[in-house]
């Protein structure tokens, strides 16, 4: 069965399955929850649980943030073809910028930036390196100040 055949969100969790998906995300906290909605998909959710990313089908009870993505972009995305996780961090960030609804990826978070810090979500960035560092730069975040900043334009 090739990619074509298998859906968006069988993609997604063999994406999140991987050993650099596991690796990237390696920094949150047991327990989080993380809405996912992929057009025309039922809600899924992201969560940790035992050091493990896990996507299970659902809406999560009380989601610390939520993303929206087309089927197109989360085809995108499991098309990355990298073992950095800065890549990866690359092609998601392009993903937010994108300006094609059916592959932008559009986030909304429910928590505060004390809880971003103590749910591990801010010490994901610098598992990217300077292969993110430098491209945020080059899009205007250069420090972690700016990152958080607009981080909090996500609130909603």
């Amino acid at each position: 069965m090739n990619a074509s055949q298998v859906s968006e969100v069988e993609l997604l969790k063999a994406f999140f399955d991987s050993p650099l998906s596991q690796k990237g995300t390696h920094p949150l906290k047991n327990g989080i929850e993380i809405g996912l909605n992929i057009t025309d998909s039922a809600p899924l959710t992201l969560t940790k649980s035992k050091g493990t990313i896990l996507i299970l089908e659902g809406s999560p009870k009380s989601p610390d943030m939520t993303f929206w993505i087309g089927k197109k972009g989360v085809r995108q995305l499991v098309e990355v073809e990298t073992n950095d996780i800065g890549e990866v961090g690359i092609a998601i960030i392009k993903l937010m910028l994108a300006e094609d609804p059916e592959v932008r990826l559009k986030s909304k978070v429910h928590i505060g930036t004390l809880q971003l810090l103590t749910h591990g979500y801010l010490s994901i960035v610098p598992l990217g390196g300077s292969t993110v560092m430098k491209f945020l730069a080059s899009k205007g975040f250069s420090n972690i100040g700016k990152i958080k900043d607009a981080i909090s334009h996500l609130r909603g």
